[in-house]
């Protein structure tokens, strides 16, 4: 553990109410990862200064990002640990322990997943920093009080584990969940084909990466998308290779296109309806403008919802993609109330 000073002294802003902690951990699940990244993982917490227990919100991150790099300071802006903080003060975010989960790859995310192309993250957050904030924390123990949330990939692990897991984790907020790749993932896997043909290997793509050379194209992030999504969804083998979905033509290979729509929420989630029965609170927020299309997922998984009579809130706002963190304060004043049931 890094003291709260210290690490506030390091960062460079000022948090009142709160102390900032870092779980550090040597994964086993993440040792031996294809893409040699590093096991030694450090998840930054917010812990509050009262006695305990405390509710547990773990926050997912986005594809190319990291939870944990909210906590860098930001020009002309508050940062997300500092908008915690003072939502807090104001009784419009609750006083939990907040756990920054560390889960970034060479690929740039992990989607939260076991994948023998990127990882096993879902096992690292599962069977490593869930058991050491049980152990290290005053925390609560009821799953009722226990929340996954994040937007965009991180709104994807939070559908995953929830469902997955609601023994663990019984509240769930997503905002723009990856979902529905028919709509939001197509348009990138056709800008990276012509790549892909030149490369035919995940492994060849993983070098032009590492070289800079992928980095380099204007389109860049929409093919470290595509192939980042191939590595989590089809891997190949245990080298760091992967499957892509398209042939030259341009046509889908269906094999490998249903192994993507089995990892798809519109896919997975009817299969877990009982899981989902069991969450005691479900958020779920999309802008009516979203770039990646994920309006369209964000609705069907809601419908999903309705028919199997399954409570939850769903709110569309007028935005886009790249307004997700706009509304990050909207989930914390819901999950006030929901810790206060």
């Amino acid at each position: 553990m890094i003291s709260s000073e210290t690490l506030q002294n390091l960062r460079g802003f000022e948090i009142t109410n709160f102390n900032i902690e870092t779980l550090k951990i040597d994964s086993a699940h993440l040792k031996h990862n294809p893409l040699k990244d590093s096991a030694l993982r450090y998840n930054p917490l917010l812990v509050p200064k009262s006695e305990g227990p405390w509710p547990v919100v773990f926050i997912l991150g986005g594809f190319s990002g990291n939870a944990p790099f909210y906590f860098n300071p930001k020009f002309n802006e508050q940062n997300a640990v500092q908008v915690i903080d003072q939502a807090f003060a104001r009784g419009e975010a609750p006083e939990a322990l907040y756990v920054f989960v560390d889960a970034l790859s060479t690929w740039g995310g992990s989607q939260f997943l076991n994948s023998a192309a990127v990882g096993n993250y879902e096992d690292y957050i599962m069977q490593e920093i869930v058991p050491s904030i049980k152990k290290h924390f005053n925390v609560s123990h009821k799953a009722s009080e226990w929340c996954v949330m994040g937007g965009s990939s991180g709104g994807y692990g939070a559908l995953h584990l929830s469902s997955k897991y609601p023994e663990f984790f019984g509240v769930m907020a997503a905002i723009a969940p990856d979902s529905f790749f028919e709509a939001s993932l197509l348009n990138d896997l056709y800008q990276a084909l012509p790549l892909w043909e030149k490369y035919q290997s995940g492994i060849r793509a993983l070098e032009e990466l590492r070289s800079g050379k992928l980095t380099k194209h204007r389109n860049w992030h929409s093919l470290l998308n595509a192939f980042g999504m191939a590595a989590c969804y089809s891997p190949n083998g245990e080298h760091g290779d992967f499957n892509y979905p398209l042939s030259k033509n341009g046509e889908k290979i269906e094999a490998v296109w249903k192994e993507w729509l089995e990892k798809d929420p519109l896919h997975f989630l009817p299969k877990r309806i009982s899981g989902l029965k069991k969450l005691n609170a479900i958020y779920l927020d999309v802008g009516t403008k979203d770039n990646y299309n994920l309006q369209y997922g964000s609705r069907q998984i809601s419908q999903i919802l309705k028919t199997h009579q399954i409570e939850h809130d769903y709110i569309e706002f007028d935005g886009n993609h790249f307004d997700i963190g706009e509304r990050r304060p909207e989930v914390w004043k819901w999950l006030t109330l929901c810790f206060r049931r």
